[in-house]
């Protein structure tokens, strides 16, 4: 296992990651960028399972095979779309470090309430890349310049939830309206 395990993401690291992963499977075309079509031209399986209450979705890698991401069934459109992406964050981040090379054991992640705590350095930077792939920076500072910038209407054009989108602007230290 690589050195890094306990390594965060930065931010400008996860902008750097997100950016390659939307240029190379999303190639342009506007928001809301769409992580589960990203995903599936990543050779990633998607989709949506019954899963217990508290858990939004999982990463499954097993030895020698494609991986999966499970989305909670029931979960909103914007969770999933959140969901999502903080898999594909794992999966990025795991696979830039080398983690998938050679391995012979499984590897799986369950996304659930104490992913957002902030507390673990994997759950950080998946939260980050799913953030900084949902919502760029320079596009959500582009955005909010506007006269008529909102939360309301940020919220909708990335296509996340208030909360993802209030907690995005805070991160960036960007007020709005």
């Amino acid at each position: 296992m690589s050195t890094m395990s306990n390594v965060k993401l930065t931010t400008e690291g996860a902008e750097t990651l997100a950016a390659q992963v939307r240029d190379t499977y999303w190639q342009g075309r506007g928001f809301p960028l769409d992580p589960i079509t990203v995903g599936r031209a990543m050779g990633i399986r998607i989709i949506d399972a019954e899963l217990p209450d508290d858990i939004a979705g999982a990463l499954l890698k097993k030895a020698g095979q494609d991986p999966v991401i499970m989305l909670h069934g029931d979960d909103s459109p914007n969770r999933k779309r959140f969901t999502c992406s903080h898999e594909l964050g794992h999966y990025v981040y795991r696979l830039e470090r080398g983690h998938f090379e050679d391995q012979t054991i499984d590897y799986v992640d369950y996304r659930n309430d104490m992913s957002s705590q902030g507390t673990d350095p994997e759950e950080i930077s998946a939260n980050r890349f799913a953030a900084a792939l949902l919502m760029p920076m320079a596009k959500v500072r582009e955005m909010a310049a506007k006269k008529a910038a909102n939360l309301y209407g940020l919220a909708e054009y990335f296509g996340v939830s208030l909360s993802a989108m209030r907690y995005r602007l805070d991160d960036l230290t960007i007020k709005i309206k």
